[in-house]
């Protein structure tokens, strides 16, 4: 009698045993009822900052404005940046005048040298021939050479004068390239989110003059890798916003992060190691959500 007792709670046990364990690999095998997880509506923002300092001298757009795809959202001047521009222009303006006078110069001289050169063939003729005397040929022929010196010495600022001017034209082109990128430029259209600076601030380089939004929010969840299989790429899931259970709508699942981070709880009845979660982007919908939102994703039975 005893020993049929104990058969019997033996049993009891063996069968409680073997349907906990069928409940733990139903759930663990993604075999349960329809998962509901807490997504949150993230923004695709675009910050927008100078590669240089300076003083904005332009109106920057308020939050809700929008900006067209290569608008120019605001100005900077950094000081004394024009005054050089100006200074390295009117340096090229004297380099170009002293060449002018120089070509002028070199012309004249050659004019003289061509005229001293027919002169010293008339004379030559004459001393040869004994009607001019041979110190004049000689005088002449020092004049010759003091001006074949001059032109040799004008040639050679030439080469000192367009020296000088490539490197002011580099200079000025450096200052414009600065002048360039005083100009913000928006790379993509978008919805200006925070203004961070307004007209008369001094901007520092890198610091965030706005914040724009490039796309419309999205939902991120983070899913456990045994219901993963609910959120295959391309499908449909129910969402609705945490406060209003009623607003249902579609989101699309977008993309699976390939990268898994490990989760705090165990599976104690398949395995040894932690369990890993994904994080899932979701589309939603013709539904417009606001960043920051907090929303139920709702996924089935998986197949």
């Amino acid at each position: 009698m005893k020993k049929a007792l104990w058969v019997g709670v033996a049993a009891a046990l063996a069968v409680a045993g073997a349907w906990g364990y069928g409940a733990l690999v139903r759930q663990e095998n993604d075999t349960g009822q329809p998962l509901r997880l807490l997504a949150i509506a993230e923004e695709q923002s675009l910050a927008l900052s100078f590669s240089r300092s300076g003083r904005l001298v332009t109106r920057v757009p308020d939050e809700g404005e929008e900006v067209e795809a290569g608008g120019v959202v605001a100005r900077i001047e950094e000081p004394g940046l024009s005054y050089d521009a100006s200074d390295y222009e009117r340096q090229r303006a004297q380099v170009r005048a002293r060449e002018q006078t120089r070509r002028e110069e070199v012309a004249r001289l050659k004019a003289e040298f061509d005229e001293i050169a027919s002169e010293e063939k008339r004379l030559f003729r004459l001393v040869r021939e004994g009607i001019a005397p041979a110190a004049d040929l000689e005088t002449l022929r020092h004049r010759r050479d003091a001006v074949a010196a001059g032109i040799r010495a004008r040639e050679a600022e030439k080469g000192e004068l367009e020296a000088e001017e490539q490197t002011l034209a580099v200079r000025v082109a450096k200052v414009r390239r600065f002048e360039k990128e005083g100009s913000l430029v928006a790379p993509a259209a978008g919805r200006v989110l925070t203004r961070h600076h307004r007209l008369g601030e001094w901007v520092e380089a890198g610091d965030p003059v706005v914040t724009l939004q490039v796309e419309e929010p999205y939902l991120r969840a983070e899913v456990p890798e045994e219901r993963l299989s609910a959120f295959a790429v391309g499908g449909r899931l129910a969402a609705w916003p945490q406060a209003r259970p009623t607003d249902r709508f579609s989101v699309r699942v977008v993309s699976v992060k390939p990268r898994s981070e490990y989760a705090t709880r165990k599976n104690w009845g398949l395995q040894d190691r932690d369990l890993k979660t994904f994080s899932v982007r979701l589309a939603p919908q013709g539904k417009a959500v606001i960043a920051g939102q907090t929303f139920v994703v709702e996924a089935g039975r998986a197949n």
